[in-house]
Order: structure tokens, then sequence, then C-alpha cells
């Protein structure tokens, strides 16, 4: 993920600079998301898809689909709503997904601590441009 976020930044603009100085809590972490959600997802997708079959979720989650699926098709005969489950060729798609969601929450976070904790600038990268923002 690392070297996927330094590309993001060695292609940001100075627009992209200052609308993340001025933005809200999170504009670093949106600027990211924006920049870097395709390609880390290609990133992440493969080991993601990897360590779900190498523990077993995949075939486990199909056995579920199967039973599910005769549930909700005893359910529609009886006029029962059950919920839809997600394609089982998406299931390393969702996961992966969830994750990057938990990447960017993590990242969000500590922008959010960043700007409101002056000691939260541990580098004189971050202590230049958060305090030349008045932030």
């Amino acid at each position: 993920a690392a070297s996927v976020f330094g590309d993001a930044l060695k292609q940001m603009t100075i627009a992209d600079a200052k609308a993340i100085l001025s933005g809200s809590d999170d504009a670093a972490t949106q600027y990211f998301r924006k920049n870097t959600q395709t390609n880390l997802f290609g990133r992440f997708q493969p080991i993601v898809a990897s360590a779900t079959e190498k523990v077993g979720v995949t075939a486990s989650y199909k056995k579920m689909v199967g039973k599910v699926g005769a549930a909700q098709s005893l359910g529609g005969l009886l006029g029962v709503k059950t919920p839809a489950l997600p394609d089982q060729a998406d299931l390393d798609s969702y996961v992966t997904n969830k994750a990057l969601d938990g990447l960017f929450k993590m990242v969000a976070e500590e922008e959010k601590r960043i700007r409101e904790n002056p000691l939260a600038r541990t580098t004189d990268l971050l202590r230049k441009v958060f305090g030349a923002a008045g932030q």
C-alpha cells in the first residue's frame, strides 16, 4: 500500500494540496482514496483471494449460499422474504472492499489526530505543512 500512496503523493497538484489543507478532517484521506482505490484493490484482491481459499472461506460460503438459496426458494413459495447474499464469485471482492474500508478508516483517524494535535506531527514535513496552515 505504501508505494501506491507514494505514487499518489507524487501526482498531487498544488490545487490538491491547498484543498487538503483547507478541507475537512479527512480531506487527505478522501484524496488518497480517490487516487489509490483502484490500484490498492488490484494489489489486495489476489492476497484476499488466496487467504480466503486457503482457510476454506470460499468453500464454506458456497455451502451456505446453497442452503440459503434453498431457503430463499422455499421462502418464495411460502411468501416469506429472505435477504439476498452477494454472488459467491464476488465474495473476494466484497472482502477486499471491506479491507480497504478499514484501511481508509484508520488513515482518516490518523489524519484527524495529526490535524488536531501538534504533538502528533512527528516529522519535519508534517510540522511544516500543518504549522504553515495554522492547524
